[in-house]
C-alpha cells in the first residue's frame, strides 16, 4: 500500500484572523479622542446653562414692578343748578295799601296784613329783614297814634310787600367719574417685558 499524506483541522487555521471584539478599543486610538470631544461639548453646554441660570436669577431679583395705566381716569364733571336757599326776599312797591280819609284803624289793619303776608314766620335775607323792620316800626308808630275818630290824611311811602324765595346757583355732579384701568407690569433687565 502506498502511504498518503493528509491534513486535518484541529480547530482553527494557523493563520486565520481572530474575530473582532465589539467592546475592545480600536487599535488606532480614535475612541479616546471621541470621548474627549464629548466632555468638551458637555462642558460648554453646562457653562451656557450656568450662565443662563445666573442671568435669569439676576433678572428676577432686579426686576422692576410698576403700575401701567391701560385706560386713564375720567374726572368727574359738574353742571350748574339753581336752587332755593330757604330764605326770602321782600320788595315794597311803594303804593300804600291805605287811602285818604280811610279809618286809621283800618289802615293799620291793611299795613299789618302786608307785614304778616311777607315778613312773618320765615327766614329773610338781610335786606328783606331791614325792610320788614321798617314796616314794623311804622305800624307800631301808627298804633301808638290810634284814637277814635282818626282818619288817614295823607299816604306815606310804605307800600304793598311781595315775598319771593331767594335762589342761588350750585355745582352738581354728573356722577360720571370713572377710575383708571391699570395692571401691574414687570420689566426685566431694563428691556424685557413691559418697560416704560
Amino acid at each position: 500500500y502506498g502511504a498518503t499524506t493528509e491534513a486535518y483541522a484541529t480547530g482553527a487555521a494557523p493563520f486565520a484572523t481572530p474575530p473582532l471584539d465589539p467592546n475592545a478599543p480600536p487599535a488606532d486610538g480614535t475612541g479616546r479622542k471621541s470621548r474627549a470631544g464629548l466632555w468638551i461639548a458637555l462642558s460648554i453646554v453646562g457653562a451656557l446653562l450656568l450662565i443662563a441660570a445666573i442671568v435669569t436669577v439676576y433678572a428676577v431679583v432686579t426686576a422692576r414692578h410698576w403700575t401701567k395705566v391701560d385706560v386713564p381716569e375720567k374726572p368727574e364733571t359738574f353742571h350748574s343748578e339753581e336752587y332755593e336757599t330757604g330764605a326770602y326776599l321782600v320788595a315794597d312797591d311803594g303804593v300804600s295799601p291805605c287811602y285818604v280819609d280811610q279809618d286809621w284803624t283800618d289802615c293799620i289793619a291793611a299795613m299789618e296784613a302786608q307785614y304778616a303776608g311777607a315778613c312773618a314766620g320765615v327766614e329773610l335775607v338781610p335786606t328783606a329783614a331791614d325792610l320788614c323792620a321798617q314796616h314794623r316800626a311804622e305800624i307800631d308808630r301808627m298804633i301808638a297814634e290810634d284814637v277814635d275818630g282818626t282818619y288817614v290824611a295823607s299816604l306815606g311811602d310804605f307800600g304793598h310787600l311781595t315775598r319771593t324765595p331767594e335762589t342761588a346757583t350750585r355745582q352738581v355732579s354728573n356722577d360720571d367719574y370713572e377710575p383708571a384701568v391699570t395692571h401691574e407690569a414687570v420689566c426685566y433687565l431694563g428691556f424685557l417685558g413691559e418697560c416704560e
